[in-house]
Formats: C-alpha cells, structure tokens, sequence
C-alpha cells in the first residue's frame, strides 16, 4: 500500500477527533504505543490499523530504535495526525533490547490502558472498542487480551492450532490471576503484544529484568501484570500476528541463546508455587530434556545446564524424576 503524508492514513482522525473544547487537554483512556525496528514495510498497514480504530478516544506514541530502512521518514509523516502525541526517533539501535523501547512508551503514555502495537502487525477495527468495553466491565482486571490470526511475511495466514484454544469461541470471560498464571502462563499464553490492552498504572513497578532481556522481556512482563489482578479474554480473533521464520525468539530457541532467560521467567513461577509440585517437576523435566536435545555442541549444553540450575533452579535429578513419575504413574499425570 503506497504511504504518504498527505494520505488518510494520517489524515482520517483529523475527521472522527471530537471538539473537546475546554477538556482538550483530558488524558486519552488508551494509550497506543507503536515501536518499530526496520519495519518500513509494515508500517502503512500498521499505522492505518491503529487510526482506523473505532474507538477514538487514544493518543499514538510512535517510536523508532534507530531504524535503517526509511521508517523514520513514515514516522514523521505521521507527527500532525492529531491522535499522536509523541514521535521519538533515536539515532542510533538501543542495543537489542526491544523491551526498553516499551518501558520508554510507558513512561511517555497519559492513558488509562495501554496498548504496545507492534509494528509488524495489524488490528481489526474494532480492537481498541472491543477490549475497552470488557476491561471496563470487569474492575478487577489489569489485563484484556484478544485471538490472533497468525500471518507470515507476505500476510498470508497460517495455522497455528496451539493459539487461542477456546472451548467456547466467542464471548468475555474473566480467569483468577492464579488460575492464569498456573494453566495459561507457563507456555505463555499471551504470546503477543499486540493483542494486549493492560492497565498503566503501577504497570513499570515489577520485575525490572524484563528491561534487559532480548527474549522473554515480554513473558516476564506479561506474568508481572497478572500478578496484580484478574485477565480479561475477549474471545474473538481481532489481532493479525505477524510470525517470521528468522525472529529473535525462533533462533533464540534454535541456538539456546533464549535458555538462560526462560529459566529466569520459568523460575518467578516456580518460586510463586503457581502450579502443583507435580505439575512444577515436569514442567522442569521438559525444560531439562529440551536443553539435552539442542543441536549444539556438549559444551554448550554443559554451560546450559549450569545456568538451568542456577537460574531455574532446574537439575538433572528433575529431569530423572520426572521420567520415573511418568513412566510409573501416568494415570497420576492424567489427573493433574
């Protein structure tokens, strides 16, 4: 889709922005964070997703960590779009840690909720009115997330089965802040950002290790939130995740780079006794036999294995107890 200044893109809400006479300077109820890394393909698409929004009451922040492909330029042209508020360009990449640029949104963010867009994907119309209504009716949540249809590259969908298992499709439905951390967080059911609307308040006072992670910042980030209240699910499909085959995590996972701070993020909970013993014990099982499948040499499973037990506090004798468990008992594990 061809992008310029003078488009709707960045034209449209100047039509929808209600006359707010006096109460101009009222505090948006979403913040929308938008940051972006050599994304320039993606950006109209984005960009167009988000000021589409039916919901109008959002200011935009949009955000560029040093990009080299010409997303600035898209940025700028963006900057008179009565809806942003903020248009940061940093000169130079922050060093691959992605999750510095959402706290720098955050911290820049005047909504009640907040929504990291990610620039690489897109968003129903709908997202921001949908998700609004269902936090605002359920108190106690700090977290509202949405399905997502899985694309690639070129916006082709594609099956992701694991996504989104819903019994029921359709509806609102509240989970505990236990009972999602336990059944949903361990494989880290919200698996993107951009099908998230989450409080703001207190939302930066937590774990600080998700600022320097370059893999799990925002599992970690995600688990801290539903600490402190209730998750809201709004079981519609109203997210496009774009999935790419050389994405940080993928290799990350390939390579065991990422290893270290899974452990980290499956540690915080373990530690928080989130799960049964026995569900804990093969959740460490699985992570040990993940490590002694790697395709890596022996002495980067060795260096693996000690970060395991250091950071995640995750041994052999788990790995070895877990077989036992499953091989002696299954009927036990089928009941868990």
């Amino acid at each position: 889709m061809p992008f310029n200044s003078g488009s709707k893109l960045c034209d449209v809400a100047k039509t929808e922005m209600r006359d707010l006479g006096n109460d101009a300077v009222r505090a948006p109820m979403v913040s929308v964070i938008v940051p972006n890394y050599n994304h320039a393909k993606y950006l109209p698409e984005r960009l167009e997703s988000v000021f589409s929004q039916s919901y109008a009451d959002y200011e935009v922040i949009l955000l560029d960590d040093g990009s080299t492909d010409g997303s600035a330029a898209l940025l700028e042209a963006c900057r008179s779009n009565p809806h942003v508020s903020h248009v940061e360009l940093n000169p130079q990449n922050s060093g691959g840690y992605p999750f510095a640029q959402w706290e720098k949104g955050i911290r820049l963010a005047k909504g009640k909720y907040v929504w990291i867009a990610e620039s690489d994907d897109r968003a129903e119309s709908t997202f921001l009115e949908k998700t609004v209504a269902a936090i605002e009716a359920h108190p106690a949540a700090r977290i509202c997330i949405v399905g997502s249809h899985v694309i690639d590259s070129e916006g082709k969908r594609m099956d992701f089965p694991q996504f989104d298992v819903w019994e029921t499709p359709g509806g609102v439905y509240e989970y505990a802040s236990d009972y999602f951390l336990s059944k949903r967080m361990y494989c880290n059911s919200v698996y993107n950002a951009s099908m998230a609307l989450f409080k703001r308040e207190g939302c930066l006072d937590i774990d600080q290790a998700f600022r320097t992670m370059r893999y799990c910042g925002d599992w970690l980030f995600w688990i801290e939130q539903i600490k402190k209240g209730s998750v809201v699910e709004v079981r519609e499909k109203l997210n496009y995740f774009r999935k790419h085959d050389t994405n940080a995590t993928s290799q990350g996972t390939q390579n065991g780079n990422s290893f270290p701070e899974i452990a980290y993020v499956k540690n915080v909970l373990f530690t928080g006794h989130y799960a049964s013993r026995i569900d804990i014990l093969m959740e460490k099982m699985g992570f040990y036999r993940a490590v002694r499948h790697l395709p890596v040499e022996k002495q980067r499973k060795q260096e693996l294995f000690k970060v395991l037990a250091e950071v995640g506090n995750t041994k052999y004798r788990h790995y070895l107890a877990g077989r036992i468990l499953r091989k002696l008992f299954p009927f036990i594990l089928n009941n868990v």
